[in-house]
């Protein structure tokens, strides 16, 4: 496992989480009082994010230091598929796409529920 593809995971989870709530790399970077392109860097892999920051970033998204590290594969990657892909896909496409696509994925969850329930 290389440390770089560590450091590239845990920033692209940063991005992930930031990007879900709406935040801007200068939203977040204000919150914890660094400057924006610190953050793209970090987003990036290109800076290691030291333990104190891990804290301060995790507390501004709302979540624990953990799920930074959740589900990183041996090789220290996200796998295909990944939440973060998908966060990638959807604001990639256009606004009438999205709608289709909640659409979608709330039906799934419907069929998936009613399958789960006895």
């Amino acid at each position: 496992m290389n440390k770089s593809d560590i450091d590239k995971s845990i920033g692209a989870r940063i991005r992930m989480y930031r990007k879900a709530l709406g935040l801007s790399q200068t939203d977040l970077a204000r919150e914890i009082g660094i400057t924006f392109q610190q953050v793209q860097k970090y987003e990036s892999g290109a800076n290691r994010v030291a333990a104190s920051r891990l804290w301060d970033i995790s507390d501004a998204l709302g979540i624990s230091v953990l799920s930074l590290f959740q589900d990183i594969t041996e090789d220290g990657c996200d796998g295909p598929g990944t939440p973060l892909e998908l966060l990638d896909l959807y604001t990639a496409m256009p606004l009438t796409k999205q709608v289709e696509l909640i659409s979608y994925a709330r039906q799934l969850s419907q069929k998936a529920n009613n399958l789960a329930s006895p």
